[in-house]
């Protein structure tokens, strides 16, 4: 399957890939080493809720680094070469996968995680991985710009024969209407202490349009935001 369309080769859009990967590895690495050598010194009890978060943390910065790796690497593949590999995948698991990987983010700022998953949705068709930093991407994003003790709400239905939304709601300030296109653009971040953009929603972007999906926000100013992604389904071929 052709990728045309479904990728902005707008030059902007990875050069920021490169230039943030240096800074991101080096603080990446030190996040590591630090988290590992606070295990080495305090040796938690296995189970306890230490030994918990100090694991997640490790594990969760292993699983970032990997992924500056794969996105630095995108400018330097011609597009047809870029690793795309579509398979049926459910789409509520996914969704719990990432829960679980950024269950103490939630936790650690006191926020409240709701699921709103239909039953016996149908498989989409996706690049797992992609998929997975896809949503990660966009719950981290909630999380982050979510007040302390804010509301998350990740909702997934079908849409229709061809289709399967995937909603992820937060408690943010909101977005000015005039500033709701201009997010998903390299280095943009809007003009408040509260706003959400940049980097992650780019990615993001360009993950979903990679599998011939979309990719929009509603917000309302004070009400938070919903970013939304609209994903094929799979299909068997005869």
């Amino acid at each position: 399957m052709q990728t045309n369309n479904m990728v902005n080769q707008d030059s902007t859009q990875v050069d920021f890939v490169a230039a943030m990967t240096h800074e991101l590895k080096t603080s990446l690495t030190a996040i590591i080493a630090s988290a590992e050598l606070i295990a080495d010194e305090l040796h938690p009890e296995e189970g306890s809720v230490q030994w918990k978060l100090l694991q997640a943390i490790i594990r969760n910065a292993h699983r970032l680094d990997e992924s500056v790796t794969f996105f630095a690497q995108m400018p330097r593949q011609p597009v047809q070469d870029f690793q795309f590999r579509p398979e049926p995948v459910d789409i509520g698991q996914a969704i719990r996968d990432v829960v679980t990987r950024i269950h103490p983010q939630i936790q650690a700022r006191k926020q409240n995680l709701e699921l709103e998953i239909a039953d016996s949705l149908p498989l989409v068709r996706a690049d797992k991985q992609h998929l997975g930093q896809i949503l990660l991407l966009l719950t981290a994003n909630a999380t982050k710009f979510s007040r302390e003790g804010g509301n998350i709400r990740i909702s997934a239905w079908q849409q229709d024969r061809e289709n399967l939304i995937i909603r992820i709601s937060d408690s943010c300030g909101g977005i000015p209407v005039e500033e709701q296109e201009l997010i998903f653009k390299p280095h943009y971040q809007i003009g408040r202490s509260d706003g959400e953009g940049g980097l992650g929603l780019t990615i993001a972007k360009f993950l979903v349009e990679l599998h011939s999906g979309k990719i929009w926000v509603e917000s309302q100013m004070g009400r938070g935001c919903s970013f939304s992604v609209s994903l094929p389904l799979f299909r068997r071929t005869a």
